[in-house]
């Protein structure tokens, strides 16, 4: 009998009467774990509570402790059936990970992190669904996430099906939890196992070598995992200590190799490159020190490569830099301009940057910098959208961009009366 299959009940139905032995495929769930003794009982606790285990599927569960200094033996040791393996030096969530997989016997691996806890129907839902499609190697879906000021109730909204590689080499914001994933054991062969180098995102990186192999199927519907948000952890500390700035590139360039020298695959080599602009903006943005180390980000991202000014994803960023500044400066269109004449600067001599998208972005940055301004400072924002229509005429041409300076002017002059002017230039 293979080793990725587990005898079941024997089927009385057959014709001669003899009892035909029924295969139930065997999953194994991999938890590596360091120093979370309390929630790794959590974690297996929620493994063993796979409803219909034993019925349409086999589980068996490896725990690696990466040489944790607490008591993780003794909370694996209350549960008999769980198989528990100590690393003999640290080597980081990746290597635990692949000690844990090279040990599997499963024909599926379910990865489970020690902060994170499967939901009770995961493995029911998950299994049949890979037995009826062999063609697919990666089964993935949506989780609930706690421990935030906000509770993530499904994430992600959605995901790409079939064969997914473009879709996640451009999507580069973190959208994929492994305990989502049932993974066919035989791809992480193939993909080359985790990079131990990698902290933070090597769950994108294996995802991205994976998806150049074989079609993921995403399983929308509601949640079948739950994950903690911390600021201690991992994901968090490698964006606040600047880790996933410096591997993103590395893990996209690294991808993109896998794409043919076509005019088609050019096309999404930018647009990647581009999304990763714009997720290292986000993570300054969002937890590296905000406006300012993020313009300077950008300033120096449009320098290297101007040709960004055409991707809506920088843009977009760009945008929001020009509306703080104008919220927070008593010269608002001064402020904006100013902005824009930094990115001049920057891609000066550059044939992406000419005068005439030079010119549609100061009157972009100005919109913007109207829609985002806010009530009760009478002049301010009509002044700004009058600003960036007289800056940019190709205005006209956008009847959408109008309508929401309109709104700007609108929602200006509704303002209750009495708040201090402020002086423009």
């Amino acid at each position: 009998m293979s080793q990725d299959l587990s005898l079941a009940q024997q089927d009385k139905s057959s014709d001669k009467g003899v009892a035909k032995p029924v295969m139930r495929p065997l999953v194994s769930v991999v938890i590596p774990t360091y120093k979370r003794a309390q929630l790794l009982r959590k974690a297996i606790l929620s493994a063993l509570a796979q409803e219909q285990a034993g019925e349409l599927f086999e589980m068996e569960i490896i725990v690696v402790d990466d040489c944790s200094p607490d008591d993780t033996a003794k909370v694996v040791a209350e549960f008999p059936t769980v198989q528990y393996f100590r690393l003999p030096e640290n080597r980081g969530a990746s290597g635990a990970r692949n000690a844990g997989i090279k040990r599997a016997k499963g024909k599926y691996v379910a990865l489970l992190d020690d902060d994170d806890e499967f939901l009770t129907h995961k493995l029911m839902v998950q299994v049949p669904l890979m037995e009826a499609h062999p063609e697919v190697g990666v089964l993935y879906g949506q989780s609930v996430v706690t421990g935030g000021e906000t509770p993530l109730l499904l994430w992600p909204e959605w995901g790409a099906s079939g064969n997914v590689f473009e879709e996640f080499v451009t999507r580069t914001d973190d959208f994929l939890h492994p305990p989502t994933w049932l993974v066919r054991r035989e791809l992480f062969e193939q993909a080359g196992f985790f990079d131990e180098s990698k902290a933070g995102m090597e769950h994108y990186d294996m995802a991205l070598r994976i998806a150049a192999l074989t079609p993921w199927m995403f399983l929308s519907g509601g949640p079948v995992a739950r994950g903690r948000y911390s600021q201690q952890g991992l994901w968090y500390s490698t964006i606040a200590n600047g880790t996933n700035e410096q591997q993103l590139p590395k893990i996209i360039e690294a991808a993109l190799t896998r794409l043919p020298a076509t005019a088609a695959a050019d096309r999404v080599r930018r647009k990647a490159r581009a999304a990763v602009c714009a997720s290292i903006a986000h993570q300054r943005w969002w937890a590296g020190g905000g406006l300012e180390p993020t313009k300077a980000y950008l300033l120096t991202a449009v320098r290297t490569a101007p040709w960004m000014l055409q991707e809506a994803a920088v843009v977009d960023w760009l945008k929001r830099i020009a509306s703080r500044l104008a919220g927070s400066s008593a010269h608002p269109i001064q402020a904006v301009k100013a902005f824009w004449q930094e990115i001049a600067q920057a891609t000066a001599g550059a044939p992406a940057a000419d005068t005439g998208s030079l010119r549609r972005l100061l009157g972009e940055l100005l919109t913007a910098a109207a829609i985002s301004m806010k009530t009760g400072s009478p002049r301010r924002a009509p002044l700004v959208a009058v600003s960036a229509v007289l800056n940019d005429p190709s205005s006209w041409m956008h009847p959408a961009r109008l309508v929401s300076l309109y709104r700007a002017w609108t929602q200006e002059s509704a303002a209750p009366a009495g708040g201090k002017g402020a002086s423009v230039s």
